[in-house]
C-alpha cells in the first residue's frame, strides 16, 4: 500500500511539474545526457549475474569505485555494474573503472524505467552508497531474485526528524534490504529507529577514510604551485569547496593574506560555473580572479595581486596537497560542510565553520585527534588563519595529527568488499 502511495506520488509530481520538466530538457543539453538510461534504455544486456553499485556525488564515487576495485580483487564471479547521476561522475566512473566494469546512468525510480533496466543489468546485488533509499528500485532488484545492500550508511541530525516523521513510508522498503553496512554506532542505533531488523545491521566505518588519495611529493607541489602563478616559499592559505554565502570564509582570509606578506590564497569553489560572487569579494580588497583553465593557456597574468580559482572538476582531492592551511567549505551556512578527510589524506592543518553535520563523526576524530578546529564566526576564522599562517610548528603538529586519523581510521572498503562477497556466496 505505501509503495503504492508512494507511487502515485511520484506521478502526480510529474504531472504537476511536466512543463517545466520539458522546457529544462530542450533548453539545458546536460539534463538530456543519458535521458535513454535513466528511462531503462540502451543498457549493455548481461547474463552474467552482476554486482550493481550506485553513488550519487563526486566524492561517493572516488569511494564507490575504490570498492569495486575492491570487490574485484576477491571475486571474478560478478560483472561490476556502476551507475551515476551526473555526468561528472560518469566521467570519473570510466575514467576509473573502464573497461573493467560497465557505466551507465542511475534509472529514474518509475516502475517502467525500473524494470527495464533490472533486466538488463540482472543484478545479483544491489549496493547503494551512503543513504540511498529507492523503494521502486530496491523492490525490483528483489523480486528479481537479487539482494540490496545499503554501504556506508549514515543518518545525519538533519535527516533523522524527517525519516522518522516518515517511517511508516519507509520501513516497506527497508524491509526488503539485506544488510545495512553503517558508518557508526549511532547511525545503526538510528537506522534500527526507523524500522529495521537490528540483525542487518554492521556496522563497518566510514568509506572515506579509505580513499586512495597520493601525497604530493616535492617536485609535483613545486610544479602545481608554478601552475598557478605560486612562489615557491610561498605560504599556502586553500579555500576549499566555498559556496556562494560564505562571503566571510573569503574576507576572513583576505585580512589573514594582508597581514602576513609571504601568504598567498586559493579558491576551489563548490560551484566552479558560478564564480562571479566571488570576483565580486575579491573585488573590495583590490584582488583579481586567475582561472586555472586560463592560467594554463597563459591567458591571464599571475602575481601577489591576483587569486588562482580551481575551475576544473576532479581535483580537488589532489590539490589539497599545496596547501599550508586548509579550509572546508559548506560550513559557514547550514549546508552541512564538505568532506574534511581530503586534506587530512594529505597531513594538513584544517579548519572548518560550525556546520559539520554532513561529515560529523569525521570531525569529531579530526577535532579530538587535535588535526582540525572548529570556528564559529568571521574573526575567530581570521584569527585562526593568521595564527596558523605565521607558525610553522603549530601547523606541522595539526598535519601530522590530522594525517594520524586517517591512518587509524582506514580497512572499511576491504571491510565492506568481504561482507558483500559473503552475502552473495551465502
Amino acid at each position: 500500500m505505501m509503495r503504492l502511495f508512494y507511487c502515485l506520488m511520484v506521478y502526480l509530481a510529474i504531472i504537476i511539474t511536466s512543463p517545466y520538466i520539458i522546457w529544462i530538457i530542450l533548453t539545458q543539453p546536460k539534463y538530456r545526457t543519458g535521458l535513454g538510461q535513466k528511462l531503462g534504455f540502451f543498457l549493455p544486456q548481461q547474463t552474467k549475474p552482476t554486482l550493481w553499485i550506485h553513488a550519487v556525488s563526486v566524492g561517493e564515487t572516488m569511494v564507490a569505485t575504490d570498492l569495486a576495485k575492491s570487490f574485484m580483487e576477491i571475486s571474478t564471479d560478478y560483472r561490476i555494474m556502476f551507475s551515476t547521476t551526473t555526468k561528472t561522475g560518469q566521467e570519473l566512473a570510466k575514467k576509473r573503472l573502464a573497461p573493467d566494469a560497465n557505466i551507465f546512468y542511475f534509472p529514474y525510480d518509475l516502475p517502467g524505467a525500473v524494470k527495464r533496466s533490472i533486466k538488463a543489468i540482472n543484478p545479483a546485488a544491489l549496493v547503494l552508497v551512503d543513504t540511498e533509499l529507492w523503494p521502486n528500485v530496491v523492490r525490483a532488484c528483489v523480486k528479481h531474485g537479487g539482494k540490496a545492500v545499503l554501504v556506508n550508511g549514515r543518518i545525519s541530525d538533519r535527516a533523522f526528524p524527517f525519516y522518522m516523521r516518515y517511517s511508516w513510508l519507509f520501513k516497506g522498503m527497508l524491509k526488503d534490504f539485506s544488510l545495512f553496512l553503517m558508518q557508526t554506532e549511532r547511525d545503526g542505533e538510528r537506522i534500527v529507529q526507523m524500522g529495521t531488523n537490528p540483525k542487518k545491521v554492521n556496522v563497518a566505518g566510514t568509506l572515506k577514510f579509505d580513499r586512495n588519495i597520493t601525497k604530493l611529493g616535492k617536485n609535483e607541489n613545486q610544479r602545481i604551485r608554478r601552475s598557478l602563478g605560486i612562489e615557491e616559499n610561498a605560504i599556502v592559505l586553500f579555500l576549499g569547496s566555498p559556496h556562494q554565502g560564505e562571503e566571510a570564509a573569503l574576507r576572513a582570509a583576505m585580512t589573514a593574506i594582508g597581514a602576513i606578506p609571504s601568504a598567498r590564497l586559493v579558491i576551489a569553489p563548490r560551484r566552479i560555473e558560478n564564480v562571479e560572487w566571488i570576483e565580486k569579494s575579491l573585488a573590495g580588497f583590490s584582488m583579481k580572479i586567475a582561472l586555472k583553465t586560463e592560467m594554463v593557456m597563459g591567458a591571464i597574468p599571475t602575481g601577489p595581486k591576483s587569486v588562482p580559482i580551481i575551475d576544473t572538476f576532479g581535483e580537488l582531492a589532489n590539490l589539497y596537497g599545496i596547501a599550508d592551511v586548509a579550509f572546508v567549505g559548506g560550513s559557514m551556512i547550514s549546508h552541512g560542510g564538505q568532506n574534511p578527510l581530503e586534506p587530512a589524506a594529505h597531513g594538513k592543518a584544517i579548519i572548518y565553520g560550525p556546520d559539520m553535520v554532513n561529515f560529523h563523526e569525521a570531525a569529531k576524530a579530526l577535532e579530538e585527534g587535535g588535526g582540525a578546529v572548529r570556528i564559529n564566526s568571521e574573526e575567530e576564522l581570521s584569527i585562526k588563519f593568521i595564527t596558523l599562517l605565521s607558525d610553522a610548528s603549530q601547523r606541522e603538529e595539526m598535519g601530522k595529527a590530522s594525517l594520524a586519523v586517517i591512518e587509524n581510521n582506514r580497512g572499511a572498503i576491504n571491510k565492506t568488499a568481504n561482507i558483500i562477497k559473503g552475502l552473495l556466496d551465502d
